[in-house]
């Protein structure tokens, strides 16, 4: 298959994910009361650092009570986000093993340099770029998708 239709196969198939993922979980969680918890956890930590920095011993003791609850909340908010996710993650497995089955380790997508992070890499030369695989490019544009489409839909912070 032609490495364009291959990238826009792969990136329609990140996209149609991120948009299923983003829309369950506006379904599914208190959006709302995520975002109040987050935002009150975020207060705490810029409060916890200027105590510290000031060396305010009072205040950081007096904030080192109140951080057990706020942590708590947190991890509370966090997984009703994962219980979506385990919604997903069999759906996405089968969807992510025919997909590396189909193409394989062969290049999918161009990128204008090479790099090689783990087991992402754009490292097979293609002219006067580097190819990536299936799996590299997946990544990529699932990670950008899922950004995007979260910050659209507001289910991100």
């Amino acid at each position: 298959m032609p490495i364009v239709e291959s990238a826009l196969i792969i990136f329609a198939v990140s996209l149609v994910s991120a948009l299923a993922s983003n829309i369950l979980i506006m379904k599914k969680v208190d959006l709302q009361a995520s975002n109040e918890v987050m935002k009150a956890y975020n207060e705490f930590v810029k409060e916890y650092r200027q105590a510290i920095s000031e060396g305010d011993k009072e205040k950081q003791a007096k904030l080192e009570k109140k951080q057990k609850q706020l942590q708590d909340m947190v991890m509370k908010s966090q997984m009703d986000r994962m219980k979506v996710s385990l919604y997903l993650l069999i759906p996405f497995l089968i969807l992510f093993y025919v997909l590396t089955f189909y193409f394989g380790n062969s290049i999918v997508a161009l990128s204008p340099f090479k790099f090689s992070i783990f087991y992402f890499a754009a490292d097979k030369p293609a002219g006067v770029a580097w190819g990536m695989n299936f799996v590299t490019w997946y990544i990529l544009t699932s990670f950008f998708t899922n950004t995007i489409i979260g910050k659209a839909l507001k289910t991100m912070p």
